[in-house]
């Protein structure tokens, strides 16, 4: 995460605290090249994980918002948010928390070709794909992840915080799928 995190431009971060990683949209699609840094066999498990990350960080910030800020500060997870510097085809969803199926959308989202004429588009014209990425797939990942993030998530909510009933977070992430 960090080598994919390291080379989104800080100028293309703006709404949120300047140490939070926000992850926007545009930053996944094939258009651009920041998923590169990943090895392509390892884009599937890359995608995967930055889904479950998201999920579970809204999971409890949406049905647990008294106890965030705690498991905020623990996990320090990113957000995934709509396109703000870089506008596309995607409606641009500007500072706006998006689900994180819109992460898996993206990374094969060949019809996105981001910011090719707007604003801000000398910030992230080095970051053009020059070959076209391969399309990721996730499915199977995805499939096979379930069992392991219930795992980390009855551990984490278990030894962390067991004020929240682990199973019923784990339900209500099912319930997002």
């Amino acid at each position: 995460m960090l080598s994919f995190a390291g080379q989104i431009p800080s100028e293309g971060n703006k709404h949120f605290q300047a140490n939070e990683l926000t992850i926007q949209y545009f930053y996944l699609i094939p258009y651009y090249n920041y998923l590169d840094i990943i090895p392509a066999d390892r884009q599937a498990l890359f995608a995967v994980s930055l889904f479950w990350t998201v999920l579970v960080d809204e999971v409890c910030y949406s049905n647990y918002r008294n106890q965030y800020p705690a498991f905020r500060q623990k996990t320090q997870y990113p957000k995934f948010i709509g396109n703000c510097t870089a506008p596309s085809l995607m409606s641009s969803e500007c500072g706006h928390h998006l689900h994180p199926n819109k992460i898996l959308q993206a990374i094969n989202d060949y019809k996105d070709t981001g910011n090719p004429e707007g604003f801000g588009r000398e910030i992230f014209l080095k970051n053009e794909s020059k070959v076209k990425r391969q399309p990721i797939s996730y499915n199977m990942v995805l499939k096979q992840s379930i069992p392991v993030i219930k795992d980390e998530v009855k551990n984490y909510f278990t030894n962390h915080h067991p004020e929240i009933n682990w199973e019923e977070f784990w339900d209500k992430c099912l319930a997002e799928l």
